[in-house]
């Protein structure tokens, strides 16, 4: 009789963990995804697209025309005129500077 209330004592604590595990059912699964946000609004348009000349009144200024833009210039043109060596370089350093 003792090793029966001790089986059924074992039994009952054994038993108790095993009823913590048993839990409430998961809730249902329809409309658990929220819908999409809607797109965002376009930005504005500020000075229009880069494609369009500037409006009148806006100052352009012209190229610069550099130091080594001119030494370049002059060594085309010397080379085409069929110098070399010595004579293209001081060809191109007097065309330079008298631009």
């Amino acid at each position: 009789m003792k090793r029966l209330w001790c089986a059924l004592l074992v039994c009952g604590i054994a038993a108790v963990p095993a009823l913590a595990q048993i839990g409430p059912p998961p809730p249902a699964l329809e409309n658990r995804i929220p819908a999409p946000l809607p797109p965002p609004p376009q930005p504005p348009i500020i000075g229009g697209p880069l494609g369009q000349p500037p409006p009148p009144g806006v100052h352009a200024p012209p190229r610069l025309s550099t130091h080594s833009d001119r030494i370049v210039n002059c060594l085309h043109r010397g080379r085409s005129s069929g110098l070399g060596g010595e004579a293209l370089e001081a060809y191109a350093r007097e065309c330079a500077n008298a631009n």
